[in-house]
């Protein structure tokens, strides 16, 4: 009885240690998303190809020091393909609002903020278009865990006042782009900050919570994922959730949507309609890449989202703008920017949200 009772205790413990590893890499994966193809390099590359960049720095919302950049096409004659691509796309006719732009937010990922927002600033800045590029995860890797924009997104606020001080005014045109955790990161910071006009959102995710259950974890793992996560950051995969931004974002607020990828598991066209369909029809922009199940001269697509509810399912419908290719993404951007510029212009920063908002949370 005794050799039982031993054996079954020593299951249980191995069975606990395995359980424990399992949710410790899965809460590492989730709250430490390393880039590995920039591991070992620095923030601020030595050398660019089609741009120059201006460093500066900033306290961030929790005391870390910030590295940021202005990204600006470079003065000499050496395009990039990127760059080339893009202006070809534009059939080089640059729209002639973009100049209004003051400065563009390009976010992408959490860790190597800069090295990995570079290829989506290099194409805006052959636009004529001032980038803003910065570490969310703070200088020298200072903070430990991300949060998937939550946090992140308050230093959006002080990012924005360094560019008022740095021009001298605070009448600037600010817009943002961001991709993967920079979308997530956008929505958030446009219901804080007002001074934000517009939003370009690529492959974002709705929420947290529907990627850990997307993964095929179990509930059990889920549910001590959650403990694991709220006990390091004060977040549980439900409090995150860009979904839950849309709808607290000022009406006038522009969204535009796209997804360029629809065998990503974390970033399913799924995401970017559901956020979609909470917009108003005045404020919402969404485009995807065309397929072979398109027609050769389809424009457009409706694309059906099914959300699963209590009692049953229900089908909503967005109409979605069709492009060639994921190069296609950034010309479809400038031309919603330039289309959206007038209306923007016309409303003042103080009327697209709550001014009470612009303090960040300590």
């Amino acid at each position: 009885m005794t050799r039982i009772l031993l054996v079954l205790l020593l299951v249980a413990l191995t069975a606990g240690v395995f359980l424990w590893v399992k949710v410790n890499r899965k809460t590492e994966q989730l709250l430490q998303p390393v880039n590995p193809v920039y591991q070992g390099y620095s923030d601020l590359p030595d050398k660019t190809q089609g741009v120059q960049l201006d460093p500066f720095s900033l306290t961030g919302r929790d005391g870390h020091r910030i590295q940021a950049c202005l990204v600006r096409a470079s003065s000499g004659k050496d395009i990039t393909p990127r760059q080339q691509t893009l202006l070809e796309r534009l059939q080089n006719h640059i729209p002639d609002r973009l100049r209004q732009i003051d400065f563009v937010l390009i976010c992408v990922d959490w860790d190597h903020g800069i090295r990995s927002a570079l290829p989506l600033a290099e194409q805006f800045a052959a636009a004529g278009i001032t980038c803003v590029l910065w570490e969310p995860r703070g200088s020298m890797s200072s903070r430990p865990y991300c949060t998937h924009g939550v946090l992140e997104s308050q230093d959006v606020p002080l990012i924005i006042n360094a560019l008022e001080e740095q021009a001298g005014r605070k009448d600037l045109m600010i817009l943002g782009v961001g991709q993967r955790f920079g979308a997530e990161l956008m929505l958030h910071a446009a219901v804080s900050d007002p001074r934000l006009r517009a939003v370009a959102a690529i492959d974002t995710r709705a929420s947290l919570s529907n990627r850990i259950k997307r993964s095929g974890t179990s509930l059990l793992i889920r549910e001590l994922v959650g403990w694991r996560m709220k006990a390091l950051t004060g977040l549980e995969p439900f409090d995150i959730a860009a979904v839950q931004s849309i709808f607290r974002l000022p009406r006038q607020v522009p969204i535009l949507l796209a997804f360029s990828s629809e065998d990503d598991p974390d970033s399913l066209p799924e995401d970017s309609i559901a956020l979609y369909t909470q917009l108003h029809p005045e404020q919402r922009c969404l485009i995807t890449l065309r397929t072979q199940k398109d027609a050769a001269d389809a424009v457009t697509r409706d694309v059906v989202y099914t959300q699963k509810g209590e009692t049953r399912e229900v089908q909503q419908h967005a109409e979605a703008l069709l492009l060639r290719d994921a190069d296609d993404i950034p010309v479809q951007i400038l031309r919603w920017m330039n289309e959206k510029l007038p209306t923007l212009q016309e409303l003042p920063p103080d009327e697209l949200g709550d001014q009470s908002l612009l303090t960040p949370k300590s």
